[in-house]
């Protein structure tokens, strides 16, 4: 009875759980391998795999005094209870809207201050279970857990830095640079045991991975890692490798043959998966196109014709959501709406009578808004099939 209280041996187990843990995670997972195919000679039309749900115009803070240059730099949404929370990766806050787009409150950014602490939120995920929302701040290298107006319920100091964090059932995972500094690694920590060590579910050597010290920040091209209805999924840098996880497990593997098309490397930096049963939706560092990998048949398709043929509006960078189902969003600039709400009120009379509106009719509930070029963007909300 000594020796199991001992503090060595409690040590131990913890390891050996540690190193069987992802052991499991390892021999359990499915592995498929995929070549991505490059498609240019017809368009593909966006309604055989997507299907929009919503237009929101967000709302620009009236406090806020910003430049054109100062737009929003979205890095994912997050949906509860009829509010809508933006990650803005470029002001290091969240900004919480209703689900019409309205303003109602921000946290974090310049202004943002928890006991005297200036807040650079890193990252937000949303905990579907307890309907709480976990953010990393990297100026205080702790997680802070937020109620759906924002305010702040406790703070779990952190041992490492992390670049993202992502919200499972009772996992919170994260990717971070490896404790040894020699490439990033995604790891599960319990949700309800923070202060314990994590697991780690996969490393990925020799990779640099930026700015990691606490205070410092910097805008990555996309998010790596993805909560979705069916799982979190996630990459590494130039791994070539998207892993779907399930309860703290890697569930699925796809390793990805972009078969030398990228110009120095075939390694590509995989961000904004957006996921459904049928469909992994994402961007790379490489290309300005949609990746479209079909689950069921295991391929992967490129079409730098992409072609929305549902309404005016389309971005090539993919915006990762969390809390609708199958969800996927881009925002358009506040500049390019207010040029296609003006086209559209000198010609609607002419695009009616030539039944020429559907392209135009998600726009119809915004004709009368007064929109600035300096002002926030509109989103696009879409469905994948």
């Amino acid at each position: 009875l000594k020796n199991m209280s001992n503090p060595k041996n409690n040590q131990m187990k913890h390891n050996i759980f540690l190193y069987t843990a992802l052991l499991a995670c390892l021999s359990c997972s499915t592995k498929q391998k995929v070549t991505v195919e490059y498609k240019d000679y017809r368009p593909l039309n966006m309604s055989s795999f997507i299907t929009l749900q919503k237009n929101i115009l967000l709302d620009t803070p009236t406090e806020e005094k910003r430049t054109i240059e100062d737009f929003l730099h979205i890095g994912r949404l997050l949906f509860a209870q009829d509010k809508l929370y933006v990650m803005d990766d470029r002001g290091n806050k969240i900004l919480m809207f209703d689900d019409e787009g309205k303003f109602l409150k921000s946290i974090g950014g310049a202004a943002g201050e928890v006991s005297g602490n200036r807040l650079k939120i890193q990252d937000a995920a949303l905990d579907a279970q307890s309907q709480k929302l976990y953010a990393y701040c990297s100026t205080t290298c702790q997680i802070m857990v937020f109620d759906l107006d924002l305010n702040v319920e406790k703070t779990i100091p952190m041992v490492t830095p992390f670049l993202e964090i992502g919200l499972d059932g009772n996992c919170l995972y994260a990717i971070r640079t490896s404790l040894k500094r020699d490439g990033c690694e995604l790891v599960a920590f319990d949700k309800n045991r923070l202060e314990d060590a994590p697991s780690v579910l996969w490393k990925q050597a020799g990779i640099p991975s930026g700015k990691q010290t606490p205070g410092e920040t910097s805008i990555l091209p996309g998010k790596s890692l993805s909560p979705s209805k069916n799982g979190t999924y996630a990459s590494l840098p130039q791994s070539n490798r998207i892993c779907q996880i399930q309860n703290g497990k890697i569930t699925a593997t796809y390793n990805l043959d972009f078969g030398g098309q990228a110009p120095q490397s075939a390694s590509y930096n995989i961000y904004n998966i957006c996921a459904s049963d049928s469909f992994l939706i994402f961007n790379t560092d490489s290309s300005k196109s949609w990746f479209i990998l079909n689950r069921k048949t295991g391929k992967c398709i490129v079409d730098e014709n992409l072609r929305n043929d549902v309404c005016l509006g389309q971005n090539s960078r993919i915006i990762p959501v969390q809390g609708k189902d199958n969800g996927l969003a881009y925002d358009m600039p506040a500049v390019v709406v207010s040029q296609t709400l003006q086209h559209l009120k000198k010609h609607k009379e002419e695009f009616e009578q030539f039944d020429q509106m559907k392209l135009y009719r998600p726009y119809l509930p915004f004709l009368e808004k007064d929109i600035a070029p300096q002002d926030n963007p509109m989103l696009y909300l879409w469905e994948i099939k």
